[in-house]
Formats: C-alpha cells, sequence, structure tokens
C-alpha cells in the first residue's frame, strides 16, 4: 500500500512541475538573467526544476523589520513597481537620446529606437525595456544566483537592451551584444539564506563591429549548463 502511495505522490508532484510556468521572462531570451518578477507566477520553476524560495524570500523579508525595536514604524512605504518601471525608462530614453515606445503592454513592453544612424553604438537596431529577474549568473563564480524578488515590497529592477539586427545599418560591420554588470541582492541555489549581493551581466546594447576591425570583442564569461 505504502508503494502506491509514495507512486501517487510522485505523480502528483509531477503533474504540478508540469502545471507550475518555468520562470520565463516572457520570453525576453536574455542571456546571463531569466524570469521577471513582474511577469512570472511566484512559484514558477528555475534552474535544475527548482520553484522560486518565494515563500523563504518573504519570510526573510518579514525578519529583517522584525529585528528592529519599531519594526512597522521603520518600514520604508512602497513604490509602485510600474512607478519605478517608468521612470526607469523615462530616464534611459532621456540618457539614451529620442526613443520612441513601438508597443506597451504587459507580456510584450517591447520598445525600440526611432534612429540608427549616428555613433557607432547607434549603428544597429535594438529594443529596450525593464525586467525584474529572478535568476542570473554570477560575475564573480560563474554559478546561478537567485536574486531576491519580493512583489511589491522588494523589486530589483533593471533596464536591458538587445540586438535586433546582426548587420550594421550604415557601416559593413556587425552588431555585437554588449553587457554591464550590475549588483543584486541574491542568495545560492542551495540553502534559502540571505548572503549578500553578486554581480550579474544585464544586455546594455549594441555596438557596430567593423568586419575589418583588427580590435579584439571581450566575451563574457561562458553560460553554465543547466
Amino acid at each position: 500500500m505504502s508503494r502506491y502511495v509514495g507512486l501517487i505522490l510522485v505523480i502528483l508532484t509531477c503533474v504540478h512541475m508540469h502545471e507550475t510556468k518555468k520562470c520565463e521572462g516572457s520570453g525576453l531570451g536574455l542571456k546571463y538573467v531569466w524570469g521577471d518578477a513582474l511577469t512570472d507566477p511566484a512559484d514558477c520553476i528555475g534552474p535544475n526544476n527548482v520553484q522560486y524560495p518565494s515563500a523563504a524570500i518573504s519570510r526573510s523579508y518579514k525578519s529583517l523589520w522584525a529585528g528592529g525595536r519599531s519594526a512597522r514604524s521603520h518600514q520604508p512605504r512602497t513604490i509602485d513597481p510600474e512607478l519605478t518601471r517608468q521612470a526607469l525608462l523615462h530616464n534611459y530614453k532621456i540618457a539614451h537620446g529620442d526613443y520612441s515606445i513601438a508597443e506597451s503592454s504587459r507580456n510584450g513592453r517591447a520598445f525600440s529606437p526611432k534612429e540608427t544612424c549616428g555613433s557607432p553604438a547607434r549603428l544597429c537596431k535594438t529594443r529596450y525595456n525593464t525586467t525584474a529577474p529572478m535568476y542570473g549568473v554570477s560575475l564573480t563564480s560563474g554559478q546561478p544566483v537567485t536574486i531576491v524578488q519580493k512583489f511589491p515590497d522588494l523589486l530589483q529592477q533593471v533596464v536591458f537592451e538587445v540586438c535586433e539586427s546582426k548587420e550594421c545599418d550604415v557601416v559593413h560591420g556587425e552588431c555585437t551584444q554588449t553587457y554591464v554588470p550590475y549588483l543584486f541582492l541574491v542568495i545560492p541555489l542551495g540553502p534559502v539564506t540571505l548572503t549578500g549581493q553578486d554581480y550579474v551581466l544585464v544586455e546594455s546594447g549594441c555596438v557596430c563591429k567593423p568586419r575589418n576591425s583588427a580590435s579584439a570583442t571581450s566575451e563574457p564569461p561562458a553560460v553554465p549548463s543547466f
């Protein structure tokens, strides 16, 4: 009898894992981060088929404020994640020239520039948006880490910009994806204990590299296979 009960539990677990969505981040296809706390369910499946530890993160978050003498009075006011997202996009737009919204929806939320000509960094077609990644590859260790996200109280949103073309529009060359390290509050993929911060690479734009250029382009660390 116990054998059948164990088999049923295994089947139910497999069914639950199958029904639970993977942490995909609306199919953004970023190289070193995946999942998006703004669009993915809190119990989505990450690396090694492990569920995102949202419950453990919630408990750890509460304990941070519970440890104070007057936790409630010192707990900061939560800012609407959408307001934060709009502010990030607005500032990015100002810093990188005149952009227009090509599409705006909760699922796609794709943005693209009006013009791609100009400096070498703007010769390639790109799109940019925000994400609140749930997992990433550590720049220091090369290992996967869980990025702490607790909707809506603690969301680590960043702006990414990815190449949409392989070849430059004006100069005869190749469009090369660039990356920038972001510092995230992370936990390891193992015992769920807050351990501090780590750098994770995020797509930051597209640079036109002339085909006859002799300059070598530094490659980011390889993505570990899961």
